[in-house]
C-alpha cells in the first residue's frame, strides 16, 4: 500500500513538472508570437510609407509598441533572438533594437548605434 502510494505521489509530481514546463514553452511562443505580429504591425504602417525616420513609425504606433515593451524581461531575450535570426536590417530591426534599449533602460551598454545590427553587434561585443 505504501510502495503504490510512493509511486502515484511520484508521478503526481512528474506530471506537475511537465506541465509547468510545457506551459512556460506555450507562454515563450505566445510572447514571441505577439512580439513578431507587433513588429509586423509598426512597420506595415501605410500611412507612414514613405518616412525615413523610425521613429514616426514608433509615434504613429505608441500602443503597440507599448505592447512590446510591456514584455518586460521575458521579451527582451526573445527580441534579441529575432533581431539576431533576422537577415535584413531595417526598420523593423530598428525597432528592435530601440524596443531592447527601453527594456534594459539604464543597464544597456550600448550608447550610440545607427542600425539594428550596429546595436545587435555592440550589444553583444559588450556584454560577452
Amino acid at each position: 500500500m505504501n510502495r503504490r502510494r510512493l509511486i502515484l505521489g511520484l508521478l503526481s509530481v512528474c506530471t506537475a513538472l511537465m506541465v509547468a514546463a510545457c506551459s512556460t514553452r506555450t507562454e515563450e511562443q505566445v510572447l514571441s508570437a505577439t512580439i513578431a505580429s507587433n513588429l509586423q504591425q509598426i512597420v506595415s504602417d501605410p500611412v507612414l510609407v514613405t518616412s525615413s525616420n523610425p521613429n514616426d513609425y514608433i509615434t504613429a504606433n505608441r500602443e503597440t509598441y507599448e505592447d512590446i515593451l510591456n514584455t518586460g524581461e521575458a521579451g527582451l531575450p526573445l527580441l534579441l533572438q529575432q533581431l539576431e535570426s533576422s537577415p535584413d536590417n531595417g526598420l523593423k530591426e530598428w525597432v528592435m533594437a530601440q524596443a531592447s534599449t527601453e527594456l534594459l533602460g539604464k543597464h544597456s551598454p550600448v550608447e550610440e548605434w545607427h542600425s539594428g545590427k550596429d546595436w545587435l553587434m555592440q550589444y553583444k561585443m559588450n556584454v560577452e
